[in-house]
């Protein structure tokens, strides 16, 4: 598949996942400068992973999938991206942003290559989302092909609700 920012192509280093994969261990920071492995978030959960939040079309995707969110409680939804978390955290408390919880790759820059979305050319993720059930198997992955578009939010909470 090719990938664009901006229309200017770049490529992602990593392997991609795919239905039905089996979402690698990993290890990320959260906001308030805590190491999260992936042991720590088992079972049902959306991981959406994005270029960053000071950006017009990540803040959109979250503050949407936020909104979407109020409505299911139980749903446990991770934005990751290289934003250092200080960056996430001032997005949270200025936005609002109480029903994702934001984790960074910042540190141990794993993330991006498990999941085949960090953007060589940019040290930045690309915009993908990844359901994952009780398993940690991949039930729905959308890559979108120009980072700079926002994701299907409607088929994603379609998949989503059949895991929780």
């Amino acid at each position: 598949m090719k990938f664009t920012f901006g229309g200017n192509e770049v490529h992602l280093y990593g392997t991609q996942l795919e239905i039905g994969d089996t979402l690698p261990d990993f290890t990320l920071t959260d906001t308030t400068l805590s190491d999260v492995e992936s042991k720590d978030i088992k079972g049902p959960k959306v991981i959406l992973t994005f270029p960053s939040v000071d950006t017009s079309v990540c803040s959109l995707e979250l503050l949407t999938f936020n909104d979407q969110l109020e409505s299911f409680p139980d749903m446990k939804v991770y934005g990751v991206s290289m934003d250092l978390p200080f960056t996430q955290a001032r997005w949270v408390k200025e936005n609002a942003g109480d029903f994702i919880r934001m984790m960074s790759d910042h540190k141990f820059r794993i993330f991006g290559e498990i999941t085949g979305t960090y953007v060589e050319e940019l040290a930045i993720l690309a915009r993908a989302v990844f359901v994952v059930d009780r398993d940690e198997k991949i039930t729905y992955v959308e890559y979108l092909p120009e980072i700079g578009t926002e994701p299907d939010y409607a088929r994603v909470m379609e998949e989503a609700s059949k895991i929780f």
